[in-house]
């Protein structure tokens, strides 16, 4: 009886000890608990862990090991002498006691790792294992691992103890992760705050552009592609497509295969829905339906499988760029994240967020440029419109100019008219009186008398000359055509005209086919200038004349080595009433133009001073029946059918 009593004395002494005991690890882990919340990062975590279990489990063996790539990897271990290096792949391909913790997502105890087939430890000593589960957020993040050497070293006190401490490490985790996301998305929001100030302040597309390519980087991407679209989501310009981390080469490749806009259209479409987390479409590379539809045009990630966590490089995540209204203004194509990791609805808010700003800016931008190309071609317009009014004004003083100088001219001529018939008679009157003289007396007169009579006859003859381009001027243009060649005409011409010996003239005329002129008429111009250009030579010098006969035209060149002609005398050549000379009335150049303006030509001339003076004359070889002014044509019956194609 006494003995009976005893041990139940003894178990009871031996349960307060253990209940004692647990209170102390239980104490202990509540302390380690407040520590872990209290860390600073991972590694600070681990090592807390590691001591923790150290502390309440007394293990010969531990270690903290974590998800890394589909495997379990050893994070941080404790009572190791060497370097223990595993990598457990989570298929359990490999096996491993931690493994099969990771995938039943519970507890795992083994008595004897002698006797589990999935034991891969490298430590022959070791008899038993624990392993508990780290899970966050539903995902396995790690397990924490006990090894001891001695056979059934764990009970359900050391797994509830185990569990606890794992609870700790997962809160201490997932508020550390808490914390780097809110720090993470302050300091998004910061960038996004910025980029957008940007966007605001730039009124360039372009630099509303990178402004947009900068904040996306800022939000974790390293390869970013934006395209602006038209309302046919196609993409008009090289210039429209933008990119950041990729090449020059890159980015012309993007355009030389872009796809048209029905294309971009399908895959905003309802095929796509499936793929969709928000306003993003994430296109694994996994999928086959995705292979075949992006298996050509797309660039390859600059990153390896490797550097990711979940993400594969040949991944596609893209996003429209759309406006309040529904209409698309662009598109964004994001890859190879910064932290590797495949895009979530949560870490893709952010972006999300940015993407109306993103359209609304591109849409605002197009507008001030399309506003300020309307401001520009107003300007150019007005400055345009105020030339034009300038010009017009112009224009009409000269014409108002003209039509005074006309009406002029034409009371001139019509004065000259008159006064030239009223000449003529008395003119003749004094003529025939000379000729009387002449012949009644020429006998008798001495020298003095016949040299008073010759004087008579040449002012007669210059006075008549005067006359003819009194009336020539003011009556209008009667043009005889005939068939002619411009060599005959210009050596009847240079026949006409009392050359001086100091005087040579080369005749370079070519054969050329005959053409319909008014001979005479023409002829009456070619003197006037021959007779000009001696006279521009008092020293001698040399008439050089050329002909050249092009497709429908024939060009005449009077080319002479006489002073020349001053700059201000050139502009008023044409004028008529203005000469030079001594004697004459300056009509001889102004006649000249209108002949050959009837005949549908043109004169022009060109002088240097002491070089000489070049008169050009063209004219088409078949004459209209109308040149540059009203004029009265006569044309033979022979040449009415050439004249009338003409």
């Amino acid at each position: 009886m006494r003995r009976s009593r005893n041990k139940s004395i003894a178990k009871s002494k031996m349960e307060i000890k253990v209940s004692r005991k647990s209170d102390e690890r239980l104490s202990t882990l509540s302390v380690y608990g407040a520590k872990l919340n209290a860390a600073k990062n991972l590694q600070n975590i681990y090592d807390l862990t590691l001591d923790a279990m150290k502390q309440t489990l007394g293990f010969e063996h531990a270690s903290f090991m974590i998800v890394k790539k589909g495997n379990l990897e050893i994070a941080r271990r404790l009572g190791y002498h060497k370097p223990v290096f595993i990598k457990l792949p989570l298929d359990g391909t490999k096996g491993g006691i931690t493994v099969k913790c990771a995938k039943k997502r519970e507890p795992v105890v083994i008595s004897d790792v002698r006797k589990s087939k999935d034991y891969v430890g490298r430590l022959e000593t070791i008899r038993s294992e624990l392993t508990v589960p780290i899970i966050i957020d539903n995902e396995v993040f790690g397990v924490l691992n006990v090894e001891s050497k001695k056979l059934d070293a764990f009970d359900e006190r050391d797994v509830m103890l185990l569990q606890i401490l794992a609870s700790h490490a997962i809160t201490a985790i997932s508020n550390l992760k808490k914390q780097d996301e809110i720090q993470k998305r302050m300091a998004q929001q910061a960038s996004l705050m910025k980029s957008s100030a940007e966007m605001i302040h730039s009124t360039q597309l372009r630099q509303r552009l990178q402004a947009i390519l900068d904040a996306i980087q800022g939000l974790g991407w390293r390869r970013v592609v934006l395209s602006v679209r038209n309302e046919n989501l196609d993409i008009a310009k090289l210039e429209d497509i933008v990119t950041a981390g990729l090449t020059n080469r890159e980015r012309k490749f993007l355009w030389t295969n872009k796809k048209p806009g029905h294309i971009w259209a399908e895959r905003l479409g309802p095929d796509y829905d499936r793929f969709r987390i928000g306003e993003f479409y994430y296109l694994p590379w996994t999928d086959p339906f995705v292979r075949k539809k992006f298996s050509k045009g797309t660039v390859p990630s600059h990153h390896s499988p490797e550097e990711m966590i979940d993400w594969n490089p040949d991944d596609l995540l893209y996003a429209p760029l759309r406006l309040a209204n529904g209409r698309i203004v662009g598109s964004v194509s994001v890859d190879d994240p910064v932290d590797g990791r495949r895009p979530t609805k949560e870490s893709l808010a952010p972006l999300e967020l940015f993407l109306n700003q993103a359209a609304v800016a591109i849409e605002n931008a197009r507008l001030i440029e399309q506003l300020n190309n309307a401001k520009t071609q107003i300007q150019e317009y007005a400055s345009k419109l105020e030339d034009k009014v300038a010009e017009r004004t112009r224009e009409l003083i000269d014409a108002e100019n003209k039509l005074l100088k006309a009406e002029r001219l034409a009371a001139i001529g019509e004065l000259a008219g008159m006064v030239g018939h009223d000449l003529r008679n008395p003119l003749t009157g004094i003529a025939g009186a000379t000729y009387y003289l002449k012949t009644k007396y020429g006998a008798k007169m001495d020298e003095k008398s016949k040299e008073m009579l010759k004087i008579i006859e040449k002012d007669i003859e210059y006075s008549n000359k005067i006359i003819s381009d009194l009336l020539d001027y003011s009556r209008e243009l009667r043009l005889e055509f005939s068939r002619a060649t411009m060599d005959s005409i210009v050596k009847e011409a240079i026949a006409q005209v009392k050359i001086p010996k100091n005087v040579k003239i080369s005749n370079l005329t070519q054969d050329a086919p005959e053409i319909n002129v008014d001979k005479e008429k023409m002829k009456r111009v070619f003197v006037n200038i021959i007779k000009n250009a001696i006279d521009a030579m008092p020293r001698g010098g040399t008439l050089k004349i050329t002909s050249k006969a092009l497709d429908s035209t024939m060009k005449i060149v009077f080319k002479d080595t006489g002073e020349g002609i001053k700059k201000d005398v050139l502009e008023k050549l044409w004028s008529p009433f203005f000469t030079t000379k001594a004697k004459g009335m300056g009509l001889g150049l102004p006649i000249c133009k209108r002949i050959i303006e009837a005949h549908g030509g043109k004169i022009s001339v060109e002088s240097q001073l002491g070089k000489g003076t070049t008169f050009t004359v063209t004219f088409p070889i078949k004459p209209s029946l109308q040149g540059g002014e009203k004029v009265w044509v006569n044309v033979p019956e022979s040449l009415l059918s050439t004249t009338m194609k003409a």
